[in-house]
C-alpha cells in the first residue's frame, strides 16, 4: 500500500477546514461569451404565443422557443383538443354534472343535514372536502340514482351521508338500499316531506 493513503482507504487530511480553493468565485473568461465555442450571438427578442408577454432567449434555443414559461407551455399543450385523453368533447351530463357548483352546494348541504355522520354506521367524519381538506372519509349518495331520475339529482331528499366504506357496499345494489335510505330518512326526519 503506498505512503500516506490509510488503510480504509479513504484519503483523510488532505483538505484541512477553513481553506479555501484557489479557483473559487474566479471565472475563466477564455470561455465566456464570444469566445465559448458554443456561441451562436447574443439573445433575441420573442413574444410568447399563448399570454403575448416580451421575452429574451439565445439564439441557439430560439428555434425551440414559443414560450415565455413552462406554465404558459403546459396551458397551451395540455387543455381541450391538444390533451392526450382528449375524446372529441364528449363528457357525459354525470360527469359535467359531479364538477358543477350547484353540485357542490348540494353535496354541503346533505353533510350538514346529516352532521357529517354516516346514516348506516353512525361514522362521524372528522375530515372532508367540505370542511376543506382534501381528502374525505364521507360521501354524499344519491337514493335514487342519476341514471334513473335525473330531475331529483339535486334535491336534498334524495341526498344521504355515507362513509367510504358502506358506499362501496351499495355498488350494484342501488335499488336494494335505496328503500332502506328512503326509510332511514322518513324516520330521521318525521316533519319533512317524504322522499
Amino acid at each position: 500500500m503506498p505512503k500516506g493513503i490509510p488503510k480504509n482507504g479513504i484519503n483523510k487530511g488532505c483538505f484541512k477546514k477553513g481553506l479555501i480553493p484557489w479557483n473559487k468565485g474566479k471565472i475563466n473568461e477564455r470561455w465566456l461569451g464570444k469566445n465559448n465555442p458554443n456561441w451562436v450571438g447574443g439573445q433575441v427578442k420573442k413574444h410568447c404565443i399563448l399570454c403575448g408577454k416580451e421575452y429574451y432567449r439565445d439564439k441557439n434555443a430560439v428555434a425551440r422557443s414559443k414560450f415565455c414559461s413552462r406554465s404558459c407551455r403546459a396551458k397551451y399543450n395540455f387543455t381541450g383538443e391538444k390533451h392526450w385523453f382528449w375524446k372529441g368533447g364528449i363528457s357525459s351530463d354525470r360527469d359535467k354534472l359531479k364538477f358543477s357548483e350547484c353540485y357542490k352546494k348540494w353535496r354541503l348541504k346533505v353533510f350538514q343535514r346529516d352532521k357529517f355522520t354516516c346514516k348506516k354506521c353512525k361514522h362521524r367524519s372528522k375530515k372532508s372536502k367540505a370542511h376543506g381538506d382534501k381528502t374525505s372519509d364521507i360521501h354524499a349518495h344519491h337514493i335514487d340514482s342519476l341514471s334513473n331520475n335525473i330531475k331529483k339529482c339535486l334535491k336534498v331528499g334524495n341526498g344521504i351521508t355515507l362513509c367510504t366504506k358502506c358506499h362501496r357496499e351499495t355498488y350494484g345494489k342501488e335499488k336494494q338500499f335505496s328503500k332502506v335510505f328512503k326509510e332511514t330518512l322518513n324516520d330521521y326526519m318525521p316533519n319533512k316531506t317524504k322522499v
